[in-house]
């Protein structure tokens, strides 16, 4: 697990939206090969590729955008976090 610093200090506990995001691409490509294995399916590489980075860049811009709008929630909810403060 990874962790991020805040500008105030503060402490973001948890993976990062491209380690989520990266693992599930994992997972996908991992249960395409157990099925062509098992059950002798086979898949056209190449769209299989172009479907798995249309969704995992989908899925980063919007872990992005999620990200943002959480900071910019936080920031709106407490209005005196200590980099705000003037400090004499």
């Amino acid at each position: 697990m990874s962790s991020q610093t805040t500008n105030d200090g503060g402490i973001i506990t948890g993976p990062s939206t491209g380690t989520i995001v990266w693992g599930l691409v994992a997972v996908a490509v991992s249960l395409l090969v157990l099925l062509s294995v098992i059950f002798g399916l086979s898949f056209d590489f190449g769209q299989v590729l172009i479907v798995l980075l249309i969704g995992s860049g989908l899925a980063l811009v919007a872990g992005g955008i999620w990200g943002v709008l959480r900071t910019r929630d936080k920031a709106a909810a407490d209005p005196y976090r200590s980099s705000d403060r003037d400090t004499p």
